[in-house]
C-alpha cells in the first residue's frame, strides 16, 4: 500500500489541553485552513527541528 513503510505515521502521542488553550489551538488551525491535529504536529517537528539547530554538533569538540 506505501512505497516507503516508515512513512506510516502509526505511533501516537496523547497531549491534553486546557479550554483556553485548545480553543487558541483551534483557532489558528483554521486560520491556517488545517486540522487542529496536523496543525500541531506541524508545530512540534518544527519545535523539534528548531532545537536541533541550536544544539552544537557532537564532533565539533
Amino acid at each position: 500500500m506505501y512505497a516507503d513503510p516508515t512513512h506510516l505515521r502509526d505511533n501516537p502521542i496523547k497531549v491534553r489541553f486546557n479550554d483556553p488553550d485548545y480553543a487558541l489551538i483551534v483557532a489558528l488551525a483554521n486560520f491556517n485552513g488545517r486540522q487542529p491535529a496536523a496543525f500541531v504536529r506541524e508545530l512540534a517537528l518544527a519545535a523539534v527541528a528548531s532545537m536541533e539547530k541550536g544544539r552544537p554538533e557532537a564532533d565539533a569538540a
